[in-house]
């Protein structure tokens, strides 16, 4: 008997789609229900007449591709100029093309895609939202890279045989983890040397311990998002964008990175006194090592910090001393001027004030806040007369940088007068002297107050076209 053995394959070649076909185009009808359908969706708002739009086509279209569906996700497009997306438009507040927003099960993330154009730089970051949200480290050396990357995470140590109740502390951090994925990244390590778990938020230049009950979710779900949404913020070069977006004026603390006392110190006062505040100011910490040109422009250079100031993204208003801050209701009379325009007018009608810094009259009468690390040690004579030297020292020297910022703007002023009178003579317009708003005028009268630097880290013109009057929405 012969026996014929037939081999049947049971492998079916995936289907291949065009680069075209493999982004799904979305309408006002078609877009609530696609979006819900999938773990996470990107859609790229764009329009045909933008280059920008034109040149991330065929960049997000290969992403798609190389996505396919190995994963629960998609990749999808709005053509802001079609008629069946006009509710889009205006219901996702589109104000630059092309605009990236994310959405996981549904719901928007709270920040849009701002990776680099490439297509697996878009890959890679879908995979990484669809992962686990919490990533296991071998040792505990390994936290500090960590920081660096992502620049806040919350750190869990865990024992490596857990008995009951420490496994179900695991799970509500794993739990908590999930829910905040978005907000902040989730680090976990399992070690035999540890016996009870312990864990602390951690950030570049900031580490606080949760020393609540571990074993209540809601008491580390609470603690846990303080943490990751905080009042304070830390601002980069990678974030920066994102901060100005958010279209709220600045209190900014530029720090020495190794002396973090005075971070501590302005978080701890924000967090106790400012939460009303939320919504209403973004509170920054800045290393002054990488921000110098705003220093500069304040005048200040690194051997000044810590430096605090103000900025409306049109002037920036410096807090003379820093190191006072911890004398809350002068800092919260800063901030309520800088809110409500106070400042702004007494930098355009300077005659209209007593001083020419409104609070010159408060910076003397500090006493440092005493440092916890310091313990109960008591201040000597000789401390405090060291201190009184140091106090009339960085006066004297204040006075000089304010000097020289009055004598240098003055200068700038006359020159820039010269400048305007020699074009008006040669243009012969008698309206030239309305054709630009003055601010060297305003110089003359802000030593400490300057106009807005940090607003450069607004979208760039090579990534996006704005859509500057509201009318064009």
């Amino acid at each position: 008997a012969v026996v014929v053995v037939v081999a049947v394959s049971l492998f079916v070649a995936p289907t291949l789609v065009s680069a075209e076909e493999a982004v799904t185009r979305l309408s006002d009808a078609t877009f609530e229900h696609f979006i819900d359908e999938y773990e996470i969706v990107i859609v790229n708002y764009y329009a045909d007449w933008c280059r920008f739009s034109q040149m991330l086509k065929p960049i997000y279209e290969q992403a798609a591709q190389l996505l396919g569906d190995s994963v629960n996700a998609r990749l999808a497009k709005v053509n802001c100029d079609e008629k069946d997306s006009a509710g889009l438009k205006m219901s996702q507040g589109i104000t630059k093309y092309p605009t990236l927003k994310v959405y996981r099960q549904g719901k928007p993330l709270r920040q849009e895609y701002r990776g680099q154009r490439t297509a697996t730089a878009i890959e890679a970051y879908v995979r990484d939202l669809v992962s686990e949200p919490i990533q296991l480290i071998e040792k505990e050396e390994d936290i500090n890279a960590l920081v660096t990357k992502h620049h806040k995470l919350i750190f869990g140590v865990f024992p490596a045989q857990p008995n009951a109740e420490q496994s179900r502390m695991y799970a509500h951090f794993a739990a908590v983890s999930d829910t905040l994925r978005d907000d902040c990244h989730f680090v976990a390590l399992r070690s035999d040397s540890v016996t009870a778990p312990r864990v602390t938020f951690k950030s570049p230049s900031e580490e606080r311990p949760f020393d609540g009950n571990l074993d209540s979710i809601q008491d580390f779900l609470s603690w846990a998002r303080n943490e990751a949404m905080p009042l304070v913020r830390e601002i980069t070069f990678l974030n920066g964008e994102q901060l100005t977006e958010e279209g709220l004026p600045f209190v900014i603390l530029f720090y020495d990175p190794n002396d973090k006392h005075f971070v501590s110190q302005f978080s701890r006062i924000v967090r106790s006194h400012f939460q009303d505040y939320r919504g209403r100011v973004n509170f920054i910490t800045a290393d002054g090592d990488k921000f110098t040109h705003p220093l500069q422009h304040l005048g200040k250079s690194k051997k000044d910090l810590p430096v605090l100031a103000g900025d409306t993204f049109r002037h920036m208003y410096l807090f003379k001393n820093a190191k006072r801050i911890h004398k809350v209701d002068i800092f919260q009379r800063f901030v309520d001027d800088m809110l409500n325009g106070k400042l702004h007018l007494e930098l355009h009608n300077p005659t209209g004030r007593a001083t020419a810094d409104p609070y010159a009259d408060e910076y003397d009468d500090y006493t440092d806040e005493e440092d916890p690390e310091q313990g109960n040690q008591k201040e000597t004579i000789r401390d405090k007369l060291d201190g009184a030297d140091d106090i009339k020292l960085e006066s004297k020297v204040a006075a000089k940088t304010v000097q020289r910022a009055e004598s240098e703007s003055k200068q700038r002023a006359e020159e820039y007068e010269k400048e305007k009178r020699e074009r008006k003579e040669v243009a012969g317009d008698n309206n030239a002297e309305e054709e630009v708003e003055d601010e060297f005028v305003d110089e003359d009268h802000r030593p400490v107050v300057v106009s807005s630097v940090m607003q450069r880290l607004k979208p760039g013109k090579n990534r996006y076209s704005i859509l500057r009057n509201k009318d064009e929405l």
